[in-house]
């Protein structure tokens, strides 16, 4: 979603979830295609980035996002730009912890895994 413009100059975002810079690499996987991406941002309801190599995401295209070693998480592409993307989780964050707790972690300025 895109933030729009009020007459008075003010910009409200119409974003479901606050974003925060992600950038690390991921994997998308459909059918047997396997796409490899930078992330550029992440939220509660998305990860957005580029691709790296070869691969397409093309637009409604349903698919697997793989974070780090997480299991893998379902997900639509919402938007396809040349080689960025924007994907939307599409399964509930409730069944996945992990990548909850990386969000929560990177919005607290924390590294996105923790440390051991």
């Amino acid at each position: 979603m895109q933030a729009t413009k009020k007459k008075e100059g003010l910009f409200i975002s119409r974003r479901a979830n606050a974003r925060f810079a992600y950038e690390e690499a991921f994997t998308v996987r459909y059918d047997d295609q396997i796409v490899r991406l930078i992330g550029f941002n992440i939220s509660n309801g998305g990860i957005s980035g580029e691709i790296k190599g070869l691969g397409i995401l093309p637009e409604r295209r349903d698919v697997q996002v793989y974070l780090h070693n997480y299991k893998p998480i379902e997900a639509r592409i919402r938007w396809s730009r040349g080689r960025e993307v924007g994907i939307a989780f599409t399964e509930d964050l409730a069944n996945h912890p992990q990548i909850r707790a990386l969000v929560s972690r990177i919005e607290n300025g924390e590294p996105a895994v923790p440390v051991t």
